[in-house]
């Protein structure tokens, strides 16, 4: 979990691990982000979700959304708003989560390699730019949990599309990815600065250990 202070209030970024749902709950990510926002003593807080697609398709969150409920807000793999006390939520597996803050508004990120190579990260960085009115140059972003490049093996023709810095040679004419740091340059290049890009602070290895099921970020909680 991360806090930050802003004038508007606090912002917070957290990350769950894999649960079950039970099998009657139709989205297992609406459950997860309910029972996140419960263990972190929020558990009124409205939650937006989005049926992903593995793209940088912006949903944008404009209007309020009553206590305790998860709503689907549509279609997309990068969910922004400047709703205060509204949560975002994105489900991960080994794909990398981003939480992006600034003064007047969160974005939520879901990037796995396909969603990297279409730019979902900057896309969230001109999405909270455009809907905050803030430049990238004062936002944070948080990159949570996901598959290290140790654990993260992709053919060739994927890894042509990527740039060498991201990439090292496996077995069989396979290539490793290292998926964060792509985003992570990725953010950097949309404005956002470097010292601001932070990094889940336990270097977990989803692939190896624990697999993140729901990144949750919300603005200016009481």
């Amino acid at each position: 979990m991360t806090l930050w202070e802003t004038r508007r209030g606090a912002v917070l970024a957290a990350f769950s691990r894999r649960g079950d749902a039970p099998p009657e709950i139709p989205s297992a990510t609406a459950h997860l982000a309910r029972r996140l926002a419960e263990s972190l003593g929020h558990a009124d807080l409205p939650i937006a979700r989005a049926t992903q697609v593995h793209g940088r398709r912006v949903v944008a969150v404009r209007h309020g959304i009553p206590p305790r409920e998860t709503e689907l807000a549509g279609e997309g793999d990068v969910l922004v708003t400047t709703r205060p006390g509204v949560a975002l939520a994105v489900q991960t597996a080994d794909c990398v989560p981003i939480l992006l803050f600034s003064e007047d508004g969160v974005a939520a990120v879901h990037a796995g390699w396909r969603g990297t190579l279409a730019g979902a990260a900057a896309e969230g960085v001109r999405a909270l730019a455009e809907e905050s009115g803030r430049t990238p140059s004062g936002m944070h972003a948080v990159i949570g949990p996901a598959i290290g490049i140790c654990c993260y093996e992709i053919g060739g023709e994927v890894a042509a599309s990527f740039a060498g810095d991201f990439l090292r040679r496996g077995c069989g004419g396979k290539f490793r990815l290292d998926l964060k740091g792509a985003n992570r340059a990725q953010l950097v290049a949309a404005g956002v600065p470097a010292e601001a890009v932070l990094l889940d602070e336990a270097g977990v290895d989803t692939a190896r250990t624990v697999r993140i099921m729901a990144a949750l970020a919300t603005a200016w909680m009481p």
